[in-house]
């Protein structure tokens, strides 16, 4: 069986592209599902607050640890709107950019009921999939779980890219099995493994360069307006940055799973008219 080989730049090149054709549905989209959701949920957390103990002194980890575990626990509502958020945020991008026939943001909306289970299932299974052999160390002792550690991140990252166009394969392909789906995702990347987390691996690095980056200065500006402006300024900046992150990793998707299901190459003209 013949294995398309993935050419990154073109994948970004079409990513981009796709966004830039689409900008204005995308960013009603992205900004409903997305942005408001991950705003509220930073806003809750920001405004808790974490206690790093006395100044100077060395923070302990266990204790802010278990002060965030408390605050993601006593926000579970908005936890659960930024899942839910996303689930559709996918389902709607996906569809927006990947399907040919240029769907309207109502036709796009109208799949959102009859999908939701599947890529919930589908996110569901791929999550406890990668997370099982870190799962499974926790069960050893103690110098055998350090020893498999050495071996758990590989295969968690291997598992993650093998099953990253499952989801794709769902809204995009008309598959609502999601083992089915993790199967095609599979069948998919092979071939194409390394050079997929390869690419993954050196977007989220230079997504956190720019980030940290971005984040110094602006943070820098919004505390000198004030706890209150530095407060909703810091939330509405960091919930945009992983928007535009989430955005770009839906249009990545799109235009990967049209590489490695070869599809025909006039869709992809499409795209940018």
């Amino acid at each position: 069986m013949h294995h398309s080989k993935l050419d990154m730049g073109r994948a970004w090149t079409q990513a981009t592209g796709m966004v830039g054709a689409n900008r204005d549905l995308v960013s009603v989209l992205a900004g409903v599902f997305l942005f408001l959701p991950l705003f509220v949920l930073l806003i809750a957390l920001l405004g808790s607050g974490i206690d790093f103990g006395p100044e100077g002194a060395e923070p302990d980890p266990q204790k802010i640890a278990g002060q965030i575990n408390a605050l993601l626990l006593a926000n579970w509502w908005a936890l659960l709107l930024v899942g839910v958020g996303q689930i559709c945020a996918s389902i709607a991008i996906l569809a927006l950019l990947g399907d040919p026939g240029r769907p309207t943001v109502r036709e796009v909306l109208a799949r959102l009921p009859r999908l939701l289970l599947p890529v919930f299932g589908t996110q569901l299974v791929v999550g406890v999939l990668t997370q099982l052999p870190s799962l499974l160390a926790g069960l050893l002792p103690e110098l055998a779980e350090a020893a498999a550690s050495l071996v758990i991140l590989p295969v968690t990252l291997y598992l993650t890219v093998k099953f990253s166009l499952a989801i794709a394969v769902i809204v995009l392909a008309g598959q609502r099995n999601p083992i089915e789906a993790m199967r095609r995702s599979w069948q998919l990347t092979k071939a194409n493994s390394f050079r997929l987390f390869a690419f993954f691996a050196m977007l989220v690095f230079l997504g956190l360069v720019i980030g940290l980056i971005l984040s110094l200065v602006v943070g820098l500006v919004f505390a000198a307006l004030g706890d209150r402006v530095a407060l909703f300024g810091n939330a509405a900046f960091y919930a945009l940055m992983l928007t535009v992150f989430y955005t770009l990793a839906y249009a990545l998707t799109v235009a990967i799973y049209r590489q490695l299901s070869q599809s025909p190459a006039d869709r992809d003209a499409d795209l940018f008219e």
